[in-house]
């Protein structure tokens, strides 16, 4: 086990003025920079700066950040969701440094997925049965972790469209382990 032990610090977000949202910081009792290559590994689209170090990561629509010596997070709705998320986002770090010698380190920095390739993928037809305006909105969110590719109806639908589905769905690929 990595990290034994972390004080979390919680601030109200000044994100947005629309919403009352917090952020969160676990200071962590170790150093995780040896962890972080494995979780590049591991973590799908999440992007890995091997200089500073740290590893950015979007998921469920919150930003997440891993640095030596800290975890951040934003976008959480309630200072129970807080200890909940940021214990998960430990346990994650530790069960992949456990995991380590089965992980083959990956000390690249990815580039993060553009909404227009994901965009030109997508049916392009503005059905609007994913619950968005437009295909273009869908891949806003998609890009973002905050919709399934599941939602685009047309994509799975029409056999026309299984070739954009495939390379959508390996895109979009999510290799991480559930939190």
């Amino acid at each position: 086990m990595l990290i034994t032990s972390f004080e979390t610090t919680i601030t109200v977000s000044t994100h947005s003025v629309d919403e009352f949202e917090y952020e969160a910081i676990a200071h962590l009792d170790a150093d995780i920079s040896p962890a972080l290559p494995y979780l590049n590994a591991t973590l799908s689209r999440g992007i890995y700066l091997p200089v500073k170090p740290a590893l950015s990561w979007r998921h469920e629509g919150r930003n997440i950040g891993f640095w030596p010596q800290r975890i951040a997070v934003d976008h959480l709705e309630s200072r129970e969701q807080v200890a909940e998320v940021i214990q998960q986002l430990v346990d994650l770090v530790n069960r992949v440094w456990d995991q380590r010698a089965e992980i083959e380190p990956d000390h690249t920095t990815h580039e993060r997925l553009q909404p227009l390739e994901v965009y030109r993928l997508l049916p392009q037809t503005n059905c609007r049965a994913c619950g968005e305006s437009t295909c273009f909105n869908l891949a806003l969110k998609l890009v973002a972790a905050q919709a399934e590719l599941t939602s685009c109806q047309p994509l799975y639908e029409d056999p026309a469209q299984a070739d954009q589905r495939a390379a959508l769905e390996m895109m979009l690929a999510s290799k991480w382990p559930a939190l």
